[in-house]
């Protein structure tokens, strides 16, 4: 067997795998589209199905007018809405904390920065949900039960962000800090015009990591959350029922924005985690 023809044939395996890969991640999500085109009596009786039915229009034009809850208060939209601020009051004060935690690190030379950044990444060790009693009765002392802050704020303090900003803050040549200061710039100069035009896209990555996170919270809404205003879209889908054709329609509306937030910044998104020196 001649070389070429190895490479060929090892080239082909190598689609196979990926297209393989590829076809494992994606049937799931083709199952619930095409399961979102058919009316409940089917799914129930038949199970998920795999060829679009002829409901479509029909169930999604039903979940964007439905109004939902115990008090028919809430509605698709409403929901997206609440979705849409949480995810991004994480996404962007969760970038920023992080930015400015890991500037602080690297360029202010604390004594215990080496312990501080430690003690940061520790806190990986301690999800949310392990914290939930403790985070619900400081909460509820800040009057923010029912409220989008109180969703938002909990999650803020992520420990990988710091880390990834961190390190692109090490890689960063010293002449630039030496630069900024042989032209007189202080911290806050420094930080506008030399560190935000680097970060910007290691901060477009976290923002997009964050963003799901944010969008796809589930325990913490559901327990600071009593008031059916402030249910958001994955929440909603018990609402409705996860078997129906409505309730289908409704798990591939919540999946659309960040899944298009995806591909939009997936060239960024990449680039960003693959190569911390690109900027340089």
């Amino acid at each position: 067997m001649t070389s070429a023809r190895k490479h060929l044939l090892q080239q082909l395996g190598n689609h196979v795998i990926l297209l393989a890969g590829v076809a494992f991640l994606i049937l799931p999500i083709a199952i619930m589209f095409a399961s979102s085109t058919h009316d409940t009596a089917t799914l129930v009786g038949e199970g998920l199905k795999l060829i679009p039915g002829s409901r479509g229009v029909e169930n999604y034009t039903q979940v964007l007018s439905l109004q939902a809850g115990f008090t028919d208060q809430i509605t698709a939209l409403d929901m997206m809405r609440n979705s849409f601020i949480i995810a991004l009051g994480v996404a962007g004060l969760t970038t920023l904390v992080s930015l400015c935690g890991a500037y602080a690190l690297v360029y202010f030379r604390l004594p215990l920065a080496g312990f501080l950044f430690w003690l940061t990444l520790a806190t990986l060790l301690l999800p949310l949900e392990s914290r939930f009693i403790t985070t619900f009765l400081v909460t509820d002392a800040l009057g923010l039960i029912n409220t989008h802050l109180g969703m938002v704020l909990p999650t803020l303090a992520l420990a990988l962000g710091t880390l990834f900003f961190r390190q692109l803050f090490l890689s960063i040549p010293d002449e630039y800090l030496e630069a900024a200061k042989l032209d007189g710039a202080g911290p806050v100069r420094f930080f506008v015009d030399f560190i935000l035009p680097l970060s910007w896209k290691r901060g477009g990555a976290i923002f997009v990591v964050t963003f799901m996170i944010g969008w796809n919270q589930y325990l913490w809404p559901l327990m600071i959350s009593t008031d059916e205003s402030r249910y958001t879209l994955v929440r909603g889908i018990r609402l409705i029922g996860q078997e129906s054709g409505t309730g289908m329609a409704l798990i591939m509306l919540s999946i659309l924005p960040p899944l298009i937030l995806v591909l939009i910044f997936q060239r960024w998104f990449f680039q960003a985690l693959a190569d911390e020196k690109n900027a340089f």
